[in-house]
């Protein structure tokens, strides 16, 4: 039984793999491609798409996620209101996207938090690509990627210079005080709204340098953060317009832009900092997070689990860079209840991205024998307080305590920080035996035994009904086991299809290898023809959940051998001249022929057959570099159990 148990709950939890499966879901992975904004569809779904594209670039930095995201955004730009020749009330056709649902009688506008939303990730888009390895390579339309990035660059500083007699001086976005079918006409805009148009001046700061962008961001967090009222445990509480905090303060979907805007402040030191993003992740932890399956609607408590709300913690996860509890919440929610193939939401699928991308390690645990009775293949506790401990891998990062248990009371989790413990999580009774994750927090790192951190379940304790936890399966981290290639010739295809061992599901990237040359991210595949002489170094990555293995290797490429071929043909081995049967002699190509020999251009090293060949077309790019990943990403999700809708594709 606990195999099975181990299998489903591994399964679950293959954030990377599941962003697959959940992008595939919708229209084929095309999610809005061909619609305008006219009812938010791209500011409220399509957007929430490209910034999780922009999550997996960071994430895996792999090929195929800069080209979704390029194509998305081309989609996007393609339904400018300047691009499709509409105009918003003013008859201004501009660079926005105009919006006629949400105002009386159709009346056109373009909402500032609109636009912050579709050009944010097209800033980010090249921010990422400044610094890729592969951004002189050529994109799916012929382009090189740091020419798109810079059309991308081009195409946002006129969006926001679009709104710019929105800005009021005093530091904040207003409606257009002539558009008098709003009811808010000249009226600043809510938190959130301003804010997001917020991410997009940070980002464009980043990649242009131009100080009017970051004085603008500044301005626009200094003014959230003197909207924020500190909670009894020192948690950030707001409302959706700002003022004195009231009721229950602003829903936690809005509220989700205005954190990710000061997370991202945070991290380049405007205004915010890391104590900042502890508050709101406390905001998160103390008043959100009830328990593994309730979640409040608001920033500061009162109703909760609302349909459409509830979903949306999967955007408060950029806090998990200083919170693991806030991963763990996240993750355990949506590995049982979102699952990939089920969702058509584009905040949905954000989520997703944003748990592969925050992704911690797994760090196996162990159990305090005298707190515990054995019983086969998992330990019953025997009094409250029943304790476990793990060695986390890093102590100064996070990791997930992968678990499998029995609850029969409400449970609590907390570590121990050699002075007092911390509550982590809450756990409502289960049905059998269910799996939850507990957080390693590494601010409290704390060594109880060894290198061993302690946590401890705390319920009311009924003899009998302690808490039931799995036996630990045997943990196997990642490791390459095969020999790399070493020689190759120019011209002359390389290939190189790796193995390993580790517990799976795998995930293969090259660190460091030629332009434009992409591994299968399921099997490693590797296929190169190189152009040039000299020695060419790769990195190859292998992932799983408990960590990585790196193999580095030299490909000393050498040059064409020369034709000593001469026009009298070879000599006769016999006698060593020319022959002189006046015969014509056969054209020599220079190239062996190997028609009758075993066919030996793929590496295949390890026992499965399957693993021997990528299968499907083979695509040429102008680098001379080849790949396929569909097959394998395909099979590596037919591992996985996800049902696939189709092969990969952009």
């Amino acid at each position: 039984m606990f195999a099975s148990l181990l299998l489903s709950f591994t399964l679950a939890v293959s954030p990377r793999w599941a962003f697959e499966n959940a992008y595939d879901n919708s229209n084929g992975g095309d999610w809005y491609i061909g619609d305008n904004n006219e009812t938010a569809l791209l500011a409220w779904g399509e957007s929430y798409v490209l910034w999780s594209l922009a999550a997996m670039a960071r994430a895996t930095g792999h090929t195929q996620y800069f080209d979704r995201l390029a194509r998305h955004i081309d989609a996007v730009l393609a339904q400018r209101d300047d691009a499709r020749g509409v105009a918003d009330y003013r008859g201004i056709s501009g660079a926005c996207w105009r919006n006629t649902h949400y105002q009386p009688d159709g009346e056109p506008y373009c909402y500032a938090v609109h636009s912050g939303m579709l050009v944010y990730p097209m800033v980010e888009f090249a921010r990422l690509v400044a610094t890729w390895r592969h951004r002189d390579a050529l994109a799916y339309d012929g382009q090189t990627w740091t020419a798109k990035a810079a059309a991308y660059v081009a195409a946002a500083k006129e969006t926001v210079a679009y709104h710019d007699d929105e800005w009021n001086p005093a530091g904040y976005y207003v409606f257009r005080a002539d558009a008098t079918f709003l009811e808010y006409a000249g009226v600043d805009q809510p938190l959130n709204q301003s804010n997001a148009l917020g991410l997009a001046l940070l980002a464009l700061h980043d990649v242009t340098g131009e100080p009017a962008y970051l004085e603008k961001a500044t301005a626009l967090a200094s003014r959230f953060k003197a909207q924020l009222t500190a909670g009894p445990d020192g948690e950030y509480l707001w409302n959706y317009w700002g003022g004195p905090y009231a009721g229950n303060g602003e829903d936690i979907s809005h509220a989700a832009l205005n954190v990710e805007f000061a997370a991202l402040a945070a991290e380049r030191g405007v205004v915010f900092s890391d104590d900042d993003v502890d508050r709101f992740a406390l905001t998160f932890l103390r008043r959100v997070y009830r328990d593994d399956a309730t979640f409040s609607d608001f920033v500061g408590g009162g109703p909760s689990n609302d349909a459409s709300y509830r979903p949306q913690i999967g955007r408060w996860l950029p806090l998990a860079r200083r919170r693991t509890a806030v991963y763990t919440a996240v993750h355990d929610v949506y590995a049982r209840d979102y699952a990939p193939d089920a969702i058509g939401s584009g905040s949905l699928l954000l989520a997703w991205a944003y748990l592969a991308e925050h992704e911690p390690v797994v760090c196996p645990h162990e159990f305090y024998v005298v707190d515990w009775n054995d019983a086969g293949d998992h330990q019953q506790a025997t009094a409250y307080g029943a304790n476990i401990l793990t060695v986390p891998p890093d102590l100064a990062r996070g990791c997930r305590i992968a678990l499998q248990v029995e609850v029969a009371n409400e449970t609590e989790a907390a570590q121990w920080d050699g002075e007092k413990y911390h509550p982590l999580t809450r756990w409502r009774p289960t049905a059998g035996f269910e799996p939850r994750s507990v957080p390693y927090e590494p601010r409290w790192p704390f060594e109880y035994s060894g290198d061993a951190v302690l946590f401890e379940f705390e319920d009311v304790f009924v003899p009998g009904e302690g808490i039931r936890v799995m036996e630990p399966p045997a943990f196997t981290l990642p490791a390459i086991t095969s020999t790399p290639p070493t020689s190759a010739e120019v011209g002359a295809e390389v290939q190189y299809l790796p193995s390993g061992i580790g517990d799976p599901p795998y995930w293969w990237s090259l660190a460091d290898g030629p332009l434009g040359l992409e591994v299968d991210p399921a099997t490693g595949a590797l296929a190169w023809t190189p152009s040039a002489p000299g020695p060419v170094t790769f990195n190859l990555v292998l992932e799983n959940d408990l960590g990585r293995a790196a193999q580095e290797f030299v490909i000393e490429v050498l040059p064409v051998p020369s034709d000593t071929s001469t026009e009298t043909g070879p000599e006769d081995p016999t006698t060593g001249e020319a022959p002189t049967t006046g015969e014509p002699m056969p054209e020599t190509s220079g190239e062996l022929d190997t028609s009758d020999e075993p066919d030996t251009t793929g590496t295949s090293v390890g026992s499965d057959d399957s693993a021997s060949t990528t299968g499907g077309a083979v695509e040429e790019d102008g680098c001379g570099c080849r790949s396929d990943g569909r097959a394998g990403w395909s099979a590596a999700l037919l591992l996985l159990g996800l049902r696939r809708r189709r092969t990969f594709r952009v």
